[in-house]
């Protein structure tokens, strides 16, 4: 099932960039701010997440932004004063839909496929590997916002919600609950499928 998610959101980034105007690429990375729904007295687990991204505009104001972004993820909560941390790693595939509504600012929104690479509790000097207690694969919605300066040079934030449950096997709903913000920067160098036509 997942390698028929991939196949297929990789054909629509294929098809679509096909009718792009313009096709540009670029690198953004920043702070992760995340938990897991439904799990007892969780905090926050600050992170990071760094990765790049192909932006496909088909007009001024509407695009197509695939992404693969390394994301470190979990939560934290304090059983009887102690301090436990779940860090969940995730390679991630976010597929976001632009509008721009002046050319410096932007909203979001789409699907975002998500791939465990690493699970791992920690207890004070205690580090214990979930990786086989954790789903392989996690599905995802999010939504967004970002502004970007004429150099290229940008910022963003967005919040990712789970629709699948991140444990194998629990009797609650632990999905996963992150807030990005950080920055972007786009290349210079773009494509434009107009211009290569009239040459």
């Amino acid at each position: 099932m997942k390698k028929l998610i991939l196949s297929v959101m990789l054909a629509a980034c294929a098809a679509f960039t096909a009718k792009a105007q313009t096709l540009s690429f670029g690198v953004k990375g920043g702070l992760t701010i995340s938990k897991l729904t439904q799990f007892n007295d969780s905090k926050v687990r600050p992170s990071v997440y760094a990765g790049g991204f192909a932006n496909i505009a088909f007009t001024e104001s509407i695009a197509l932004q695939p992404e693969l972004l390394y994301s470190g993820q979990g939560t934290k909560y304090e059983p009887l004063n102690q301090t436990i941390t779940y860090r969940l790693n995730y390679i991630n595939i976010p597929v976001m839909f632009q509008y721009r509504i002046v050319p410096e600012f932007f909203l979001e929104a789409g699907p975002q496929l998500g791939f465990m690479v690493a699970g791992k509790t920690h207890a004070g000097k205690v580090t214990i590997d979930i990786s086989d207690d954790t789903k392989a694969v996690d599905f995802g919605l999010g939504f967004g916002l970002g502004y970007q300066f004429p150099v290229g040079l940008g910022v963003s934030a967005r919040y990712m919600f789970g629709l699948t449950n991140v444990f194998e096997r629990s009797l609650d709903d632990n999905k996963n609950s992150v807030a990005q913000i950080g920055l972007f920067y786009t290349f210079k160098h773009q494509h434009t499928a107009s211009k290569k036509r009239k040459r």
